[in-house]
């Protein structure tokens, strides 16, 4: 990573645990204590890989061999989180992120309470779904196409059989190449 990569994630981290820091609870008690939020400032922050479509976030341990905790954990996010139309969302994600390492790897109702606690949820879920099907259409390579209704979904591996159909209007679906231009044709 150059060093506008580490400005850029430091300046991430830096707004993510600020805002950490003003939740508390019905009892106006801090939810996550300086201790946590510091161990949460030194954890690794990097890239998840240039083709990865489906993930926005990934925390992993450090250490295979224990449980995840703030000293044991890395996370990686998404470089598409860091064009400016997903500023927000690229906090939310590593907000996220950021619950998993304080222990709550699962998605149970205590994680989604937590998560919930972020600004603008519902917004945060829109970025997320418009990132998602930006990355698909990216990186994907095949088509399939609906005889009946002409209605198109993109795949980015070939995996096919024939006997696929568009749930909506029972047409077959056909398995097409997406054929993009070279940048002497643009």
């Amino acid at each position: 990573m150059d060093d506008i990569d580490n400005q850029i994630l430091s300046q991430l981290r830096h707004n993510v645990i600020s805002k950490m820091r003003a939740y508390v609870d019905i009892n106006n008690e801090r939810l996550f204590s300086d201790y946590e939020l510091s161990q949460l400032s030194k954890i690794e922050v990097s890239f998840l890989t240039k083709n990865s479509i489906s993930r926005h976030g990934l925390t992993t341990n450090s250490d295979k061999s224990k449980k995840i905790s703030p000293s044991n954990c890395k996370v990686r996010l998404n470089r598409k989180l860091f064009e400016q139309k997903y500023s927000l969302y690229a906090e939310f994600v590593l907000y996220h992120e950021y619950i998993h390492c304080l222990g709550n790897f699962s998605h149970d109702k205590n994680f989604r309470q937590l998560e919930n606690l972020w600004p603008n949820i519902e917004k945060m879920s829109i970025f997320g779904r418009q990132l998602t099907r930006e990355l698909q259409e990216n990186n994907s390579q095949w088509a399939w196409t609906c005889s009946k209704c002409g209605f198109i979904v993109k795949r980015s591996t070939r995996k096919f059989r024939s006997n696929y159909f568009h749930k909506e209007c029972l047409g077959k679906l056909e398995n097409i190449p997406i054929i993009r231009p070279t940048s002497l044709e643009h």
